[in-house]
Protein backbone atom coordinates (compact mmCIF):
# COMPACT_ATOMS: atom_id res chain seq x y z
CA UNK A 1 0.00 0.00 0.00
CA UNK A 2 1.41 3.67 -0.84
CA UNK A 3 2.19 6.66 1.39
CA UNK A 4 -1.33 8.55 0.70
CA UNK A 5 -3.80 5.29 0.33
CA UNK A 6 -6.47 4.95 2.38
CA UNK A 7 -6.93 1.51 4.01
CA UNK A 8 -9.09 -0.83 2.48
CA UNK A 9 -11.11 -4.60 3.51
CA UNK A 10 -11.59 -7.18 1.24
CA UNK A 11 -15.48 -7.66 0.58
CA UNK A 12 -16.87 -10.50 -1.25
CA UNK A 13 -13.70 -10.36 -3.75
CA UNK A 14 -13.79 -6.73 -4.10
CA UNK A 15 -11.94 -3.83 -2.10
CA UNK A 16 -14.13 -1.54 -0.29
CA UNK A 17 -13.27 2.06 1.46
CA UNK A 18 -12.96 0.96 5.45
CA UNK A 19 -15.85 3.19 7.28
CA UNK A 20 -14.37 6.76 8.54
CA UNK A 21 -11.54 6.59 6.52
CA UNK A 22 -11.24 9.13 3.93
CA UNK A 23 -10.04 8.04 0.32
CA UNK A 24 -6.64 9.30 -1.16
CA UNK A 25 -6.89 12.67 -3.01
CA UNK A 26 -6.09 12.93 -6.59
CA UNK A 27 -4.65 16.61 -7.06
CA UNK A 28 -2.99 17.96 -3.25
CA UNK A 29 -1.32 20.91 -5.20
CA UNK A 30 -5.54 21.95 -5.34
CA UNK A 31 -6.48 21.02 -2.28
CA UNK A 32 -3.50 23.13 -0.65
CA UNK A 33 -4.65 26.43 -2.90
CA UNK A 34 -7.95 26.26 -2.23
CA UNK A 35 -7.20 26.05 1.54
CA UNK A 36 -4.86 28.89 1.46
CA UNK A 37 -7.18 31.34 -0.60
CA UNK A 38 -9.72 30.57 1.81
CA UNK A 39 -7.57 31.39 4.93
CA UNK A 40 -6.31 34.32 3.30
CA UNK A 41 -9.59 35.46 2.33
CA UNK A 42 -11.38 34.46 5.93
CA UNK A 43 -8.39 36.79 7.65
CA UNK A 44 -8.38 39.59 5.08
CA UNK A 45 -12.04 40.62 4.72
CA UNK A 46 -12.22 41.05 8.40
CA UNK A 47 -8.99 42.91 8.28
CA UNK A 48 -10.00 45.32 5.73
CA UNK A 49 -13.34 46.20 7.10
CA UNK A 50 -11.50 47.13 10.27
CA UNK A 51 -8.65 48.89 8.62
CA UNK A 52 -11.23 50.97 6.44
CA UNK A 53 -13.02 51.75 9.43
CA UNK A 54 -9.74 53.00 10.88
CA UNK A 55 -9.01 54.71 8.14
CA UNK A 56 -12.70 56.58 8.03
CA UNK A 57 -12.31 57.30 11.86
CA UNK A 58 -8.85 59.07 11.47
CA UNK A 59 -9.38 63.02 10.46
CA UNK A 60 -5.13 63.77 10.40
CA UNK A 61 -4.16 60.74 8.23
CA UNK A 62 -2.25 59.05 11.01
CA UNK A 63 -3.56 55.89 11.92
CA UNK A 64 -2.93 55.59 15.46
CA UNK A 65 -3.28 52.53 18.32
CA UNK A 66 -6.30 54.67 19.27
CA UNK A 67 -8.02 54.68 16.16
CA UNK A 68 -7.30 50.91 14.78
CA UNK A 69 -8.73 50.32 18.93
CA UNK A 70 -11.78 53.05 18.39
CA UNK A 71 -12.35 50.68 14.73
CA UNK A 72 -12.14 47.26 16.17
CA UNK A 73 -14.57 48.34 19.40
CA UNK A 74 -17.05 49.78 17.11
CA UNK A 75 -16.85 47.01 14.60
CA UNK A 76 -17.75 44.09 17.33
CA UNK A 77 -20.79 46.80 18.46
CA UNK A 78 -22.36 46.85 14.39
CA UNK A 79 -24.09 44.18 12.98
CA UNK A 80 -22.10 44.11 9.83
CA UNK A 81 -18.81 44.33 11.77
CA UNK A 82 -19.94 40.97 13.72
CA UNK A 83 -20.95 39.18 10.54
CA UNK A 84 -17.89 39.86 8.83
CA UNK A 85 -15.98 38.47 11.57
CA UNK A 86 -18.29 35.62 12.06
CA UNK A 87 -18.10 34.89 8.19
CA UNK A 88 -14.47 35.58 7.87
CA UNK A 89 -13.73 32.96 10.99
CA UNK A 90 -15.98 30.34 9.56
CA UNK A 91 -14.11 30.76 5.98
CA UNK A 92 -10.98 30.40 7.69
CA UNK A 93 -11.90 27.59 9.36
CA UNK A 94 -13.43 25.59 5.98
CA UNK A 95 -10.33 27.02 4.58
CA UNK A 96 -8.56 24.64 6.88
CA UNK A 97 -10.84 21.79 6.24
CA UNK A 98 -9.90 22.15 2.31
CA UNK A 99 -5.84 22.68 3.07
CA UNK A 100 -6.10 19.34 5.77
CA UNK A 101 -8.14 17.29 3.32
CA UNK A 102 -5.16 15.48 1.69
CA UNK A 103 -3.24 14.80 4.93
CA UNK A 104 -6.34 13.62 6.82
CA UNK A 105 -7.37 10.26 7.25
CA UNK A 106 -10.37 10.18 9.28
CA UNK A 107 -13.51 12.26 8.41
CA UNK A 108 -14.22 13.19 12.16
CA UNK A 109 -10.37 14.38 12.32
CA UNK A 110 -11.58 16.57 9.08
CA UNK A 111 -14.58 18.06 10.29
CA UNK A 112 -14.22 18.60 13.89
CA UNK A 113 -10.59 18.73 15.18
CA UNK A 114 -9.11 20.66 12.09
CA UNK A 115 -11.74 23.41 12.61
CA UNK A 116 -10.95 23.70 16.35
CA UNK A 117 -7.37 23.80 15.72
CA UNK A 118 -7.46 26.46 13.28
CA UNK A 119 -9.44 29.03 15.13
CA UNK A 120 -7.44 28.20 18.57
CA UNK A 121 -4.45 29.09 15.92
CA UNK A 122 -5.73 32.07 14.58
CA UNK A 123 -6.67 33.49 18.56
CA UNK A 124 -3.43 32.72 19.43
CA UNK A 125 -1.72 34.29 16.25
CA UNK A 126 -4.09 36.65 16.82
CA UNK A 127 -2.98 37.80 20.47
CA UNK A 128 1.26 37.38 19.26
CA UNK A 129 0.26 39.58 16.92
CA UNK A 130 -0.93 42.17 19.00
CA UNK A 131 1.60 41.48 21.54
CA UNK A 132 4.33 42.17 19.05
CA UNK A 133 2.39 45.35 17.72
CA UNK A 134 2.14 46.80 21.19
CA UNK A 135 5.76 45.87 21.71
CA UNK A 136 6.92 47.47 18.53
CA UNK A 137 4.98 50.48 19.10
CA UNK A 138 6.73 50.58 22.57
CA UNK A 139 9.79 50.52 21.09
CA UNK A 140 9.25 53.19 18.22
CA UNK A 141 7.69 55.75 20.08
CA UNK A 142 9.82 56.20 23.27
CA UNK A 143 6.89 55.17 25.34
CA UNK A 144 6.97 55.84 29.28
CA UNK A 145 6.39 51.88 30.23
CA UNK A 146 5.59 52.64 34.19
CA UNK A 147 2.44 54.82 33.30
CA UNK A 148 1.52 51.98 31.34
CA UNK A 149 -0.65 50.40 34.39
CA UNK A 150 -2.84 53.18 34.98
CA UNK A 151 -3.75 53.86 31.14
CA UNK A 152 -5.01 50.14 31.11
CA UNK A 153 -6.72 49.91 34.37
CA UNK A 154 -3.76 49.07 36.43
CA UNK A 155 -3.42 50.27 40.19
CA UNK A 156 -0.91 53.56 40.13
CA UNK A 157 1.05 54.23 43.33
CA UNK A 158 -0.99 57.27 43.98
CA UNK A 159 1.66 59.84 43.67
CA UNK A 160 2.76 61.31 40.44
CA UNK A 161 6.20 61.66 39.30
CA UNK A 162 5.91 65.72 38.02
CA UNK A 163 4.07 66.88 40.71
CA UNK A 164 6.31 67.79 43.92
CA UNK A 165 6.03 66.66 47.15
CA UNK A 166 4.38 69.46 49.57
CA UNK A 167 6.14 71.18 52.29
CA UNK A 168 5.90 69.38 55.68
CA UNK A 169 4.17 70.87 57.98
CA UNK A 170 5.31 71.92 60.87
CA UNK A 171 4.06 73.04 64.32
CA UNK A 172 4.66 76.89 66.30
CA UNK A 173 6.97 76.60 68.83
CA UNK A 174 5.47 76.88 71.80
CA UNK A 175 1.98 74.92 71.20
Amino acid sequence: MTAGAAKTELNNGTLAQIPGHIPPTARRGWWIFAGLVLQLAGVGGPAAYVWAKAKHQDVSGLITVATVKLAWHQSLHAKAGVTLLVGGAALFAIGSIALARPFAKHWLTLFVGVPIAALCGALVLGVAALVIALLVFLFLSDADVSNLGGEFGGRSSGKRKDQPEPPPQTSPPGS
